[in-house]
């Protein structure tokens, strides 16, 4: 979208924003047809139904196919989401930046279709949690979005006794809290039944440590669905604890296992990949005609589609997203929301081949 564009659409957002706002067209009324409004406004009748779906967001109209677009009310005397307080993690700077800068952005997003604001923060005070309590009680909040936290017990749980509405975008500690759900199990047993399907019944797994919640769920899901499938768990075949740079023992890996390879491995992050591909080629191990390569995330590895990388999406914008509308339904309907699942999708390159 051109400036331009861009430009006549905030414009159009705001004109008919106002309009209703100021009673110019009254609760239960319809607005003009996309074509008109589109003419008085010098916009095209598809931005104008994109600006009928920003509004309906912000519960201003209801989409009526085909009847016409109604206007539900106005937002005087509602509780409202027009400021929220996002803090980035609970560590005073991103974790997985890459990640983290997709879960941003996907807040951001958000913010933008609900025309809130944010107060954005990225300090690791330990006054953070008492400064937003002090920031809700005034007024000038009404909620948080946290993108990662690992500190239930301090930042939380306090918002939970204050009656603060909050939101965790993405959940790596599995805590029984409001927060967008993604099943890491369930991508792992999906992993091992894509790989199976290939005719792979020989399956590793590349993670992080065992004890971090992240990479235990994987784990626990990736045992199970070698069970399930009736396919061999080796320990092997299984790499855990390796981080970005560890190139020596990725190198140990392929040299121990030369004999007694897996033909396929599932990478938990793509940055693992990078690893196992570099090593592959200092080892002359072919991929995928020697061993097959799937990962998860698809953004932490930037030339992982021009090594044809195949993975399971982190659906880490789409969080970001989630999280801004759950903090809007609790806010408006005064109840706390039911968790959102969000779910991952596979994205098939080369790196997989038919066994």
């Amino acid at each position: 979208m051109t400036d331009t564009i861009k430009s006549k659409a905030q414009g159009g957002r705001a004109y008919l924003r106002e309009a209703i706002l100021s009673g110019k067209y009254k609760p239960g009324s319809y607005l003009p047809s996309a074509r008109s409004i589109g003419a008085k406004l010098n916009i095209s009748k598809s931005t104008v139904h994109n600006i009928f779906r920003l509004l309906q967001e912000e519960g201003l109209v209801q989409l009526y196919p085909g009847r016409g677009v109604l206007v539900t009310g106005t937002l005087v005397g509602r509780p409202v989401l027009k400021r929220f307080f996002l803090k980035t993690s609970d560590f005073g700077t991103f974790n997985y930046l890459p990640v983290a800068s997709q879960l941003l952005l996907g807040a951001c997003a958000g913010a933008e279709r609900k025309n809130s604001e944010y107060l954005m923060n990225f300090s690791d005070s330990d006054t953070v949690t008492d400064e937003i309590i002090t920031l809700y009680t005034k007024g000038d909040i009404q909620g948080v979005i946290y993108l990662q936290c690992g500190n239930y017990a301090d930042l939380i749980k306090p918002l939970e006794k204050a009656g603060i509405p909050y939101v965790i975008a993405s959940d790596m500690n599995g805590f029984d809290a409001v927060k967008v759900f993604l099943d890491f199990r369930e991508i792992a047993r999906n992993a091992v039944r894509y790989l199976k399907s290939k005719g792979h019944r020989r399956i590793g797994i590349w993670l992080g440590s065992p004890e971090n919640y992240f990479y235990k769920e994987f784990f626990t899901g990736f045992k199970g669905a070698l069970a399930e499938e009736d396919l061999e768990f080796n320990k092997e075949w299984c790499l855990a604890d390796i981080y970005q740079e560890d190139h020596e023992k990725t190198d140990d890996y392929l040299l121990r296992l030369k004999t007694n390879m897996p033909t396929a491995i599932f990478t938990v992050r793509d940055y693992r990949a990078a690893l196992l591909f570099s090593s592959c080629r200092k080892h002359k191990i072919r991929i995928p005609d020697d061993l097959s390569v799937i990962s998860y995330d698809g953004i932490t590895w930037p030339d992982a589609e021009l090594n044809g990388l195949s993975f399971f999406a982190e659906p880490a914008r789409e969080q970001g997203e989630a999280a801004v509308d759950m903090l809007q339904k609790w806010i408006l309907n005064g109840e706390k929301p039911e968790i959102s699942h969000v779910h991952s999708t596979l994205v098939e390159r080369t790196s997989v081949k038919q066994y």
